[in-house]
């Protein structure tokens, strides 16, 4: 039984070889520093008084005269029978009898906070049963499982968890159990992740990542820096680290700033690819299990796409990416983070193929010719979907919240240039009743009389927009797309290059409802549930924030925001008495104007228009327009899916 690689990482980790925080955060991030005191962020008075209580400490504070938001000897007083300071100042200092109970409080906040993150995920289980396999396709599974755990010990070290695993293998159970959801000690969920308190040690570690210098601040300046440094093209490659030599900045291959850890990944996936030798239905799996393999050992991630382009629906049951991929996990959004995504193809993609492939290259014409002159239609080679089942994730492929239903790869290379990716869609994902019935619940508080009608339990409508999103990767300027020579990560700079290549995938999904009722496809009702379920999609998106828990921007956010605002603007959507109305006879053409917009924005390398664009959309006062605090009040009541995966073999 393999319950969850990470379980797995955790032992290795151990073997010795609230009301959220009053911060001055908003949604997109800005905030005051929180006061720190004794080595760790400080207690409000509040929280002081209320936890003293809690721990029987004979201990009160009164009011913060000084107005510093932190605790000093004088504003300090005993209460109860006899009550004396004697234990807790001295010399107008604090006594360490004071600064240790301080630190229980603290601890006793810390682990409060510990609670609230995990509780906003709710336990949800991903279970397979193969132990009717062939004896071949088990081994394979073992080899493949034991990849996975070493995959996380990899994704541990760009996260920064790594050189905190002996600290983590010493914490209580509620706090190892947040490192093993959040794939770190750092909280994300959207109640928590700006609690300076929230942290799954009590050192209070800051967020470092293996992939840059530790002793330079990896911030948005930094980011800036590299971008503007001479040596640029190498130091943003995806698949290397940034190291110090010499007082310089350098790149270093993943697979020689890993050698170790990913030796030990090759070998798994050679193993697994000699248990299938003479499974002749396998070939083409064999093929990219011995190629991946190889590129864990010299970093060649081409040689790897070509095999896992020459794979699919028809010449195997398996779908199995490993290696880095996408962006995000990374300070600077530039760094490819490690995955592991194992699944099982899903027949049922055949039926959508037939339907979608016929109009791959009508669908790049047309967007050409909105876009105009900027952008030349090019001859369309990339596969339709696949669905998938998904058995593990592992890495940057599994979440601390919710999973991702759809993607398209590779980012990078000749495979990407060309057309060729392979786009997938997770469709086992969200389809148990507990992610049903809140999905409705969540409807029936947000749709207007009006709308709810076009709101269905069907999968249909997610799977069908989650398809043109992935395929809308394909089409257009996307990520390998080149402006006076220079890809878009470069042009516009890694955060907001993905932030525009997102909102030009989801407006494509949007824009393509429109051609499908065209062409037959969809009926009336069909586009109109896609809709409905696409703004549901984006509501959710916009009450968690327009960062990361690590303070990065959130570029589904961000899209989610332009496009709920551009249609408020165009009069695609209006809000009234807490209720959302889709004015369907207005979203095509307000669609068709945006989608004009970000397609000439990426084809032209417009960046200060990319950047206009989306901050006309994200700014406090552009959200409340949004109306994000009442879509956070209603939505974040409801726990989101954390995912948890159980294989027996």
């Amino acid at each position: 039984m393999y319950r969850s690689s990470l379980l797995a990482l955790l032992a290795l980790l151990a073997d010795p070889r609230v009301a959220a925080a009053k911060t001055a955060k908003t949604a997109t991030g800005s905030k005051r520093p929180h006061p720190r005191q004794f080595g760790g962020p400080a207690l409000s008075r509040t929280d002081f008084n209320r936890l003293a209580h809690h721990a029987a400490l004979p201990l009160f504070w009164p009011a913060d005269t000084n107005g510093d938001g932190k605790i000093a000897p004088d504003e300090l007083s005993a209460r109860g029978s006899g009550a004396t300071m004697r234990r807790w100042v001295k010399k107008g200092g604090f006594t360490k009898a004071f600064i240790r109970a301080y630190k229980q409080l603290v601890d006793l906040r810390r682990r409060e906070a510990v609670r609230r993150e995990l509780d906003q995920g709710r336990p949800t289980l991903v279970s397979h049963d193969f132990r009717g396999l062939s004896k071949a396709e088990r081994t394979m599974l073992r080899e493949l499982m034991a990849a996975a755990t070493l995959i996380d010990e990899l994704y541990y070290r760009q996260t920064g968890a790594y050189r905190l695993r002996r600290q983590i293998a010493k914490a209580d159970p509620e706090s190892r159990a947040l490192v093993a959801r959040n794939s770190g000690p750092w909280c994300s969920a959207p109640k928590t992740r700006d609690d300076p308190f929230c942290n799954a040690l009590s050192s209070f570690p800051e967020r470092i990542s293996e992939t840059y210098p530790a002793d330079i601040k990896q911030d948005k300046a930094f980011c800036k820096r590299l971008q503007s440094h001479p040596d640029a093209k190498k130091l943003l490659d995806p698949f290397t680290v940034v190291r110090k030599r010499g007082g310089k900045l350098v790149s270093v291959p993943l697979h020689k700033a890993y050698a170790g850890p990913m030796r030990k990944v090759a070998k798994r996936l050679r193993a697994a690819a000699k248990a299938i030798a003479k499974v002749a239905s396998e070939k083409a799996l064999r093929a990219y299990l011995l190629a991946a393999a190889q590129a864990f050992t010299d970093n060649d991630w081409e040689r790897a796409d070509e095999a896992w382009a020459k794979m699919g629906s028809l010449n195997t049951r398996w779908f199995l990416r490993v290696g880095p991929d996408e962006v995000y996990v990374d300070p600077c959004q530039q760094k490819a983070g490690f995955h592991l995504a194992l699944a099982r193809i899903d027949p049922n993609s055949l039926a959508w193929k037939r339907k979608l492939a016929p109009l791959r290259q009508k669908m790049e014409t047309r967007l050409a010719k909105l876009i105009g002159p900027a952008y030349r239609a090019r001859t369309i080679k990339f596969d339709m979907p696949d669905f998938i089942h998904v058995v593990l994730n592992a890495g940057d492929s599994r979440h601390p919240l919710g999973a991702t239903i759809g993607q398209s790869l590779p980012n990078w290379g000749k495979v990407a240039r060309e057309g060729r990716r392979r786009t997938m869609q997770m469709s086992n994902l969200y389809t148990d009743a507990d992610s049903l019935r809140i999905k409705r619940l969540k409807a029936k508080e947000l749709l207007s009389k009006a709308t709810l009608p076009y709101f269905t339990d069907s999968p249909a409508p997610s799977q069908l927009d989650t398809i043109l999103h992935e395929a809308g990767h394909n089409f257009g300027p996307d990520s390998g797309w080149k402006i006076d020579g220079k890809v878009p990560k470069v042009v516009f700079g890694g955060a907001l290059a993905s932030t525009l290549e997102e909102l030009k995938a989801q407006t494509l999904s949007l824009w393509y409802h429109q051609l499908l009722r065209e062409e037959g496809v969809l009926s009336e009702k069909q586009q109109r549930q896609g809709y409905v379920d696409a703004m549901l999609w984006a509501f959710g998106h916009i009450s968690r924030g327009m960062e990361t828990g690590a303070g990065q921007p959130a570029p589904y956010s961000r899209l989610a925001a332009v496009q709920v605002g551009w249609l408020l603007d165009e009069g695609g959507l209006s809000y009234h008495r807490g209720k959302w109305t889709v004015h369907f006879d207005k979203v095509p053409k307000a669609i068709e104007k945006l989608m004009k917009k970000v397609g000439q924005i990426k084809a032209t390398g417009d960046r200060k228009a990319g950047e206009a664009l989306i901050q006309r959309y994200i700014s406090d006062n552009a959200l409340e327009r949004l109306r994000y605090s009442s879509l956070r009040c209603v939505l974040l009541k409801y726990p989101k899916a954390a995912f948890d995966y159980a294989v027996r073999f």
